[in-house]
């Protein structure tokens, strides 16, 4: 599980070539990931694609692990989707892959980047109150998982989850589900007061984008190789 201290860690004091390259580079790489998850056709290109980022990741120095970790998430949403559909496990594996992959290239952004500077381009290019809703939905993405990682230790360690009773276990994990709903609330107001006191009033202070440098080369050809994988296999 990566807490969201662990992440600003890594993305403020790393010191790769990645981390010096301007996020207008990643996310152009991270732009390619994801057209190339969506024109992908068969699940090889992409795995090929997926260890590809591991690769880049590792060799930067970044938590590779760790991102792999973080980019199931996205395969437990994938999963329920796969099962609807017929085809097979080469099917099973293209949906599962379409999930992880841009997961990945997400997680190897947000760890070599800090985010006030993500949000900081993305102010240049949307409305100050749609850059302002995203910056709020990621501290509040990872706060969640942070606390569902949290309750699910406290349900197991106290006896919660009873083996066959499906209705016991049930019945618990809705009352824990509506506690942890409420505490969401509460530390979202909590974040919110805190930006107002640090000077928060709708805007974001940084509206740079920063310049382009020869660090660039490595994400937007890494970005590029994934997309040339997809398109050139289904030649």
């Amino acid at each position: 599980m990566i807490d969201v201290a662990r992440i600003d860690h890594w993305a403020a004091n790393g010191s790769s070539p990645l981390h010096r390259a301007s996020v207008a580079a990643k996310l152009l790489f991270l732009l390619a990931v994801v057209s190339a998850a969506v024109t992908a056709r068969e699940p090889l290109p992409l795995a090929g694609g997926y260890l590809l980022l591991i690769v880049l990741a590792a060799a930067g120095g970044l938590p590779w692990f760790s991102i792999a970790l973080l980019s199931l998430y996205a395969a437990v949403f994938a999963l329920l989707y796969a099962v609807s559909l017929q085809g097979g496990a080469w099917v099973f594996a293209l949906v599962l892959l379409k999930a992880i992959t841009p997961a990945y290239a997400v997680g190897v952004v947000i760890v070599s980047t800090p985010y006030p500077r993500i949000f900081a381009v993305l102010s240049a290019v949307l409305p100050e109150i749609v850059a302002a809703g995203l910056f709020m939905t990621y501290r509040t993405f990872f706060i969640l998982l942070d606390m569902m990682d949290n309750f699910s230790t406290a349900i197991r360690l106290r006896g919660g989850l009873t083996p066959g009773n499906i209705v016991r276990n049930g019945g618990n994990i809705a009352r824990g589900l509506a506690a942890l709903l409420v505490k969401a609330v509460e530390r979202a107001s909590r974040l919110y007061a805190v930006m107002s006191v640090r000077g928060y009033s709708g805007s974001m202070a940084d509206r740079g984008a920063g310049g382009w440098g020869r660090n660039d080369v490595l994400p937007v050809a890494v970005g590029a190789a994934v997309l040339a994988l997809t398109v050139l296999w289904r030649r």
